[in-house]
């Protein structure tokens, strides 16, 4: 008998999970039966600012943005999401209280969610999930280090020109307002930076 669409796709979540840490047999038999399909829609949300987190999610297919509003009512992306990366603010899953980010579809997506608090009891009974958990929290920690550091000792250029150097993917697949409120700045201020940087380089 063939693999089902689930089979091929929780294998690659095994492989993504193990990626960032390699996983017993017995680790992964605990875990797989609780991955489920989700769709979202475009604009739709997989959880929302005000609403409890509980769930981890798996991108198979689109991209997400999780992203704050501020006293004023303005979208500050916080961050985003692709295909063959892992969804759901961190900070409010670990949080018993309701989320302070929304999680929200840029495209239609297809994931593959669990509860999160699958992951506390798991922790208990593998060494490996809280191996891969502590991996986890280092690598955002210094993605949110990095960022304040580059908000407080860089121009919005220079911030623009790390961004693309890190992240291609976000440039080339983001639409131009989503980018700009990652970095801080208007849409037509970063069309400027582009195009003065798009200058610099061929001359």
């Amino acid at each position: 008998m063939g693999k089902t669409k689930r089979d091929v796709a929780t294998n690659e979540l095994r492989v993504a999970l193990s990626q960032i840490s390699p996983l017993t047999s017995d680790a992964w038999e605990a875990l797989e039966p609780y991955w489920e399909f989700k769709s979202l829609a475009q604009g739709e949300c997989l959880h929302t600012i005000g609403e409890p987190a509980t769930l981890m999610a798996y991108v198979i297919e689109g991209s997400l943005r999780e992203y704050f509003l501020t006293l004023d009512g303005i979208e500050f992306n916080k961050s985003f999401v692709f295909s063959g990366e892992f969804a759901g603010s961190l900070f409010d899953l670990m949080r018993d209280e309701v989320s302070t980010a929304s999680v929200q579809a840029i495209k239609p997506c297809l994931l593959l969610v669990a509860p999160y608090d699958l992951m506390q009891g798991l922790y208990d009974q593998f060494d490996c999930f809280q191996r891969m958990g502590r991996l986890i929290v280092e690598q955002l920690f210094l993605k949110k280090a990095r960022r304040e550091y580059e908000f407080l000792t860089m121009d919005a250029q220079s911030r623009y020109l790390s961004l693309v150097e890190e992240n291609p993917r976000w440039e080339q697949e983001l639409p131009q307002y989503q980018l700009a409120s990652y970095l801080g700045v208007t849409p037509v201020a970063l069309s400027r930076i582009r195009s003065r940087v798009k200058s610099e380089q061929q001359s």
